[in-house]
């Protein structure tokens, strides 16, 4: 147990050296800020690609030109047709299956133009399979039925007053020129929290081919039956897709990837962000821990008497040992509460900010893991940084001690 003398005496230890323990905490305070920041936005990213994985379900698959992961293909010569999506609804474990249309193209409203992501799809028969894809919800007004032309459902980033698509937001049933032709807009879907995604336009499979006449799919959607495996599936309609394309294995132009796929990839490489963003605010405590051993060691020379008189009366190794412990523990830890505390108001205003500029998939986790782990690191790094200067205290003879100037 700790006597509570050598508490007293480290507290008081701290107080008169005010300036140099005001830095220590300081160098601690940076270090451990910068940590909670960075870990708490990467959790937050990693709880976002959590949560797109549990809404979408795990029987989606996705067919695009090769290279592509859950993105939108561009610039690209790979396309899909008609006679690919026949194969791969022939193939066994295959539920539904439906084409996407991508196009930019420019969408003006009162004699302002914005280029953008314009989609369609079947939305008559497979409105579910696309919603649930693409994550997309209605926020106002109507969605699509599959039978409209003329109207189209935009993204959230329409109705925004400020650093919106437009000087003023768009309303329900304004008419607006995509392609030169005059289009409705029949509604709004909800904010996805990606400033691309929140400007897109979406129309029907029909309302898509009037306006632009394409050729080719860039995308196949595809939804796997109950009770089968994705990953399989996702194998047997390259094998089909390869015989119809006439491609040899590993020569394919396009990929097929189960939904899950894709978010362990973008696990993967949100795990190996974290981590490099986390060495690089490890360089900052590792300062703080030679500060605080810098910190210890001129202390231990200022109070080398202090130490010899208080091994003269009886006191033990262990007890010094366990004083100059404390302290830079205490120092340590004081950084690290004051660290939690400012990094919470970082993490916070960073979130409002980087949401205010349209990504509001990126906000912070504030886990009370992340609150405890901080403080237990910055004790653990105060104390492992003062145990080699604490370490000399203690071994200190008292006739050696007593004598020194």
């Amino acid at each position: 147990m700790i006597n509570p003398e050598l508490i007293k005496t480290s507290l008081s230890s701290i107080r008169k050296r005010k300036a140099r323990s005001a830095l220590t905490i300081i160098s601690v305070l940076i270090g451990v800020t910068a940590i909670f920041v960075l870990i708490s936005f990467g959790q937050g990213l990693v709880s976002y690609v959590d949560d797109f994985s549990q809404k979408m379900g795990d029987d989606k698959l996705l067919v695009q030109p090769k290279g592509f992961g859950l993105g939108i293909p561009i610039e690209t010569n790979v396309v899909f047709t008609n006679r690919d999506v026949n194969t791969i609804e022939d193939t066994f474990g295959v539920d539904e299956v439906t084409g996407m249309y991508y196009e930019i193209a420019a969408v003006e409203f009162e004699d302002e133009e914005k280029y953008v992501f314009v989609m369609g799809s079947d939305v008559k028969d497979h409105r579910e399979l696309f919603n649930e894809i693409y994550n997309i919800e209605i926020y106002s007004g109507d969605d699509l039925t599959g039978k409209e032309k003329k109207d189209a459902v935009f993204g959230y980033n329409y109705l925004i007053e400020e650093d919106g698509a437009y000087p003023e937001p768009l309303e329900l049933r304004d008419n607006v020129l995509i392609n030169g032709i005059p289009i409705k807009v029949k509604g709004f879907y909800e904010a996805i929290g990606n400033p691309v995604d929140d400007y897109n336009v979406y129309l029907t499979k029909d309302g898509f081919e009037n306006l632009f006449n394409p050729k080719s799919y860039q995308a196949i959607l595809i939804r796997s039956t109950e009770g089968q495996n994705p990953i399989l599936i996702a194998e047997k309609i390259k094998e089909e897709l390869r015989k119809s394309r006439g491609q040899s294995r590993g020569n394919e132009d396009f990929d097929v990837q189960t939904f899950e796929q894709v978010i362990e990839s973008f696990t993967s490489i949100l795990v190996t962000i974290n981590v490099v963003l986390v060495l690089i605010a490890l360089i900052s405590l590792i300062v703080a821990g030679v500060n605080i051993a810098n910190t210890m060691y001129a202390s231990v020379l200022e109070r080398t008497k202090d130490i010899g008189v208080m091994k003269a009366i009886g006191a033990k190794n262990s007890n010094i040992l366990l004083m100059f412990a404390l302290e830079s523990g205490i120092l340590s830890l004081i950084g690290g509460v004051l660290a939690v505390g400012l990094g919470t108001i970082i993490a916070l205003y960073a979130g409002v900010v980087v949401e205010s500029a349209g990504y509001g998939f990126l906000q912070p986790a504030l886990l009370p893991s992340l609150y405890i782990a901080c403080l237990v690191f910055s004790l653990f790094i105060g104390i492992v940084s003062g145990m080699f200067p604490a370490y000399r205290a203690s071994k200190m003879k008292p006739v050696d001690a007593l004598r020194y100037e």
